[in-house]
């Protein structure tokens, strides 16, 4: 069987028009869309994914228009005196697979969010001379808790706590109560290694079954 020799010619596909780039003017911003200054013709365009800056008017821009596809706007060139916004549509995520992610600002950093903002980490620090934390409703959950303050201040209309077990160690102890303050225990044991006095207008001491006074001295009266 005899093989042909003969190459089949192909003919090559007729190559796409490449795409032309131009640096215009923005004379209007709306919803999305931009109407670029390029010479004498205006050319409408649209954001690039890859340029993150949001274009405003009066704005200097890179136009790439691209046949069968539009103009796009590349990249944001110049801006006199004013704020750069980076607006992108969708989610946004971040990845380092090595290395830190470092945000710095000289005047503030501001996080806002209309529904949730998550820190997930092994280890959190924060580090700072004044702070202030207003929360409508918080809900902790955690092992343990190591405080060192040097002075602590509380207001509060209502504070309910619920534990097992509270030890306190202080050197000093002052307690002011306006109006009423009741204890409700099964045992109380009082102990001082010097003095103990209770003051009032009125005290009364009752027992059920016993009283008993024990002392070198006792004086009545």
């Amino acid at each position: 069987m005899m093989r042909s020799n003969v190459a089949r010619k192909i003919e090559p596909e007729p190559r796409p028009e490449a795409a032309t780039q131009q640096v215009g003017r923005v004379v209007r911003a709306a919803d999305g869309a931009f109407v670029v200054a390029c010479g004498a013709a205006e050319i409408e365009a649209r954001r690039a994914v890859s340029c993150m800056v949001e274009p405003e008017a009066d704005d200097v821009v890179l136009v790439s228009v691209v046949p069968g596809r539009g103009a796009y706007i590349l990249a944001v060139l110049e801006r006199q005196g004013r704020d750069v916004s980076v607006v992108l549509d969708g989610d946004l995520r971040v990845t380092l697979p090595s290395g830190r992610f470092v945000v710095g600002a000289a005047e503030g950093v501001t996080f806002a969010s209309g529904k949730e903002v998550g820190v997930v980490a092994g280890e959190v620090k924060v580090n700072a001379r004044l702070g202030s934390v207003f929360v409508e409703s918080l809900s902790y959950l955690g092992t343990a808790v190591q405080a060192e303050i040097e002075k602590a201040k509380v207001k509060a209309a209502a504070l309910d706590a619920s534990v097992e077990r509270v030890v306190q160690r202080a050197k000093r102890v002052y307690r002011f109560v306006e109006e009423l303050e009741q204890l409700r225990a099964e045992r109380v044991d009082y102990v001082a290694k010097k003095n103990m006095s209770l003051r009032g207008e009125n005290t009364l001491v009752t027992a059920e079954e016993l009283v008993k006074l024990d002392g070198a001295q006792i004086h009545l009266g």
